[in-house]
C-alpha cells in the first residue's frame, strides 16, 4: 500500500494536503529511560515531534491545544502498556479542515506515567502547572484489561483506593487521601458536556470508511474508572483544575477540561492503529465540544 493510501486511511476527514502535513517525519531520538530521570527533569518535557504550534495570530483560527498522557508497563503481564504507545503515535497536530474544524495541536508528554500512586500525586500538579499556559484540554489514556470496547470515563473517585496495590505494593491512606483531597467530592465530573463528547465521538467512528483502523471500534461511555492508578489520575488532574479555577464542581467547560480514556490492553499493531484512530476521534470531539460551549 502507498503512504498517501494508508494516511488517507488513518485521517479521511483531512484532505491529500492536510494528511501530509501531519506525515512529517517526526523521529524520536534516543534517550535515557524515562523511569531513570528525575520526577521533576520529566515535568519539563515538552511535546513528542517538532511540529510547530498552527497559531495564525487570530484568535478564531488559534489551535485548540491538548496534553495527552499514557502509563508504562503493568506486572510482567503487560510489560508493553498500549496508553503510552498510543500517547507517542498520535499525530502533533490536525491542521483545520474544510469542514471548519478547530486546527488542534496535541502535546503527547514524553514519558510513560508510573503505574504508582505516588507518581501520580507528586507528578501531575507541577505536570499541568508548567503547561497552564498552553493547553485547553487534558486526555489521559489507560489500559482496562478486563475490556474489550473503548471507553470514554465521565468521574473519577476521590476514595476507594485500598484494595488495589500499585506497582511498589502502596496504597494510598486515609490520611494521605484526607490531607490531599478534604476540600473535594467523593466523585468529580468532567466539566465538559460529556454526553455530547461520546455522542460525537460515536458519531465519528460509526461514519468511519471500512479502510479505516477506526472502522467497527466498540466505543462506549463508562461511570467507573475502576478504583486504581488509572481512577486516581483523572481525580488527581479535576481537582488541580478545580482549584485553580474555583470549580470543584459545576461551572464551565474550561473548569475542569479533563477526559480519561480506557482501552484494551492489546499492544500489537493492529491494535494500536485501532487505539490511536479512536483516541484522535476522541480527541476531535472534546474540542468540538470545548469550542462550542466557550463560544456559547
Amino acid at each position: 500500500m502507498r503512504k498517501e493510501d494508508a494516511r488517507a486511511e488513518h485521517f479521511p476527514s483531512l484532505n491529500r494536503e492536510e494528511r501530509d502535513f501531519i506525515a512529517t517525519d517526526r523521529t524520536i531520538e534516543p534517550r535515557t529511560p524515562a523511569l531513570q530521570r528525575p520526577l521533576a527533569a520529566r515535568c519539563t518535557e515538552v511535546q513528542m515531534g517538532s511540529m510547530p504550534l498552527l497559531d495564525s495570530g487570530d484568535d478564531d483560527e488559534r489551535a485548540i491545544t491538548v496534553l495527552v498522557t499514557g502509563f508504562g508497563p503493568f506486572q510482567d503481564r503487560y510489560p508493553v502498556n498500549p496508553s503510552y504507545e498510543i500517547t507517542r503515535s498520535l499525530p502533533p497536530s490536525i491542521p483545520q479542515t474544510t469542514a471548519g474544524r478547530k486546527p488542534i495541536q496535541i502535546i503527547g508528554y514524553g514519558s510513560p506515567i508510573r503505574v504508582c500512586y505516588a507518581e501520580a500525586r507528586e507528578l501531575l500538579p507541577p505536570l499541568l502547572e508548567a503547561y497552564h499556559k498552553t493547553i485547553d484540554l487534558v486526555l489521559h489514556i489507560g489500559m482496562a484489561s478486563g475490556r474489550q470496547y473503548y471507553a470514554a470515563e465521565r468521574y473519577a473517585h476521590r476514595s476507594g483506593y485500598s484494595k488495589h496495590k500499585d506497582l511498589e505494593g502502596c496504597t494510598p491512606s486515609t490520611d494521605q487521601t484526607e490531607r490531599d483531597f478534604g476540600d473535594c467530592p467523593d466523585l468529580m465530573e468532567t466539566s465538559l458536556d460529556f454526553e455530547n463528547v461520546v455522542q460525537q465521538w460515536q458519531s465519528t467512528i460509526s461514519d468511519s470508511p471500512e479502510t479505516s483502523p477506526a472502522c467497527g471500534a466498540d466505543c462506549r461511555p463508562s461511570e467507573n474508572a475502576g478504583n486504581f492508578l488509572c481512577d486516581y489520575t483523572y481525580y488527581n488532574s479535576m481537582v488541580w483544575y478545580g482549584r485553580r479555577n474555583k470549580k470543584l464542581e459545576g461551572g464551565a467547560s474550561s473548569d475542569r477540561p479533563v477526559i480519561f480514556f480506557h482501552v484494551p490492553a492489546e499492544s500489537d499493531e493492529v491494535a494500536l492503529e485501532k487505539g490511536t484512530a479512536v483516541a484522535t476521534a476522541l480527541i476531535q470531539a472534546m474540542v468540538e465540544d470545548f469550542v462550542t460551549h466557550r463560544s456559547a
